[in-house]
C-alpha cells in the first residue's frame, strides 16, 4: 500500500475564546495558571479531533507558539524578538529573530511551550523551524557568516530534541523549510542546509520530515533527495505535479493537498484525485497526505472540518 500516513503540517489555530484569554494575559488581566489551564484543555481537544478523524500521527497544536521562532527568541541567550515582519506573502506576521551575541543554550526551552500531557502515549510530531530557514529569516548582527549561524541554531534544536526524547516518545520531527524552495539555491547554500540537517540527525533518533511550503518543491531538486530525511514534504498548492514528474523521486513524500491558507473546504473526492495523480505521475515509494502548511491561517472551525475531510480521504485511498 503506497499511502502510509496522514497528518497535519504545523501549528493549529486557537479558538476565539483562547485568543481572547491570551490577549487578557498579555494585558495582565488574566493569570498564567488560567491561561495554561485553557491551553491544556484546548490542546487535548485538538488531539482528540485528529484521533477521531484517523490521523496516523498527531500534532499537539503548539498553541503557546506565537510564531515559529518565539520560544527561542524569548529564551535563548544571544537572540531576541525583533520587529513584526510579514510571514511570506500572507496576512500573518512573526517577530524577526535578532542575533545580538553568541547563541548559548543553558536550559530546556520547549518544555514550557509544549503540552506533553496532551500527546502522551500517542504517536506525535513536533514542528520546528529548519535551521537554514531560521537563519535566513533572522537579522544576524553577530555571526556574519550564515553557515556559522545555521550550525549554532541546529545545535540548539538538537539539544532541545535530546531533552524531549528523554521525557516523551516523539514519532517524528518536522523541520519547516520554506526558504529552501523560494528560489533555486546555489551549491554553497544547499551545502549549508545539509550541514544543519546533519547536525540534528546526530542526536535525534526518530523520523525526520523536511517540509517545504510557499514555494515550488522542484526548486530544491535533485539535491534535497540526499539530505537524509525520512519524509519530504511538498506544498501542492504551490507546486505543480507536472513539475515533479520530470524528476526521479525515490524518497517517501508528504503531499500537502488541503490548502491551509484557504477557508474553502475540499471534498474527499478532490483530495483523493490529487493524491492518486501524484502517485501515478511521480511514483514515489510511499505517500503521506496532509495540509499544505500551518493551519493557524484558518478559523478553528474550518481547520476542524479539513481534518475530518483529510481522514476520510486517507481511508478512501486505502480502500477502507
Amino acid at each position: 500500500m503506497k499511502f502510509t500516513g496522514c497528518h497535519l503540517a504545523g501549528l493549529y489555530p486557537r479558538s476565539d475564546q483562547l485568543i481572547t484569554l491570551m490577549r487578557k494575559h498579555g494585558r495582565g488581566t488574566a493569570g498564567r495558571e488560567e491561561l495554561l489551564s485553557a491551553v491544556c484543555e484546548e490542546s487535548r481537544k485538538i488531539v482528540e479531533t485528529q484521533r477521531k478523524a484517523g490521523m496516523t500521527i498527531i500534532v499537539e497544536g503548539q498553541l503557546m507558539w506565537h510564531d515559529h521562532f518565539r520560544p527561542f527568541t524569548e529564551s535563548i541567550h544571544g537572540m531576541e524578538p525583533g520587529p513584526l515582519t510579514r510571514w511570506f506573502d500572507n496576512n500573518m506576521f512573526y517577530k524577526k529573530p535578532v542575533i545580538i551575541d553568541e547563541l548559548v543554550w543553558n536550559r530546556p526551552v520547549l518544555l514550557d511551550y509544549i503540552i506533553l500531557d496532551a500527546v502522551r502515549n500517542t504517536r506525535w510530531k513536533l514542528v520546528l523551524p529548519e535551521p537554514y530557514t531560521f537563519a535566513a529569516l533572522s537579522d544576524d548582527r553577530y555571526y556574519g557568516r550564515v553557515e556559522e549561524l545555521v550550525i549554532a541554531i541546529a545545535d540548539i534544536l538538537s539539544k532541545e530534541l535530546s531533552i524531549l526524547e528523554e521525557r516523551t516518545s516523539i514519532e517524528m520531527v518536522q523541520l519547516s523549510a520554506p526558504m529552501i524552495v523560494q528560489r533555486r539555491l546555489d551549491r554553497d547554500s544547499a551545502e549549508i542546509v545539509r550541514q544543519g540537517i546533519k547536525q540534528i540527525k546526530k542526536t535525534f533518533s526518530g523520523r525526520l520530515m523536511i517540509h517545504t511550503f510557499f514555494g515550488d518543491f522542484s526548486h530544491a531538486l535533485p539535491w534535497i533527495l540526499d539530505l537524509g530525511a525520512d519524509l519530504l514534504g511538498i506544498d501542492l498548492t504551490s507546486t505543480g505535479i507536472e513539475n515533479l514528474a520530470q524528476h526521479d523521486i525515490d524518497r517517501p513524500l508528504y503531499a500537502g493537498i488541503l490548502d491551509s491558507r484557504n477557508s474553502y473546504v475540499e471534498s474527499v473526492e478532490e483530495v483523493v484525485r490529487t493524491a492518486e495523480a501524484l502517485l501515478e505521475k511521480v511514483e514515489p515509494p510511499e505517500i503521506h497526505i496532509g495540509t499544505s502548511a500551518d493551519m493557524d491561517f484558518l478559523p478553528k472551525t474550518v481547520a476542524d472540518r479539513k481534518v475530518t475531510i483529510l481522514g476520510a480521504a486517507y481511508k478512501a485511498l486505502r480502500g477502507e
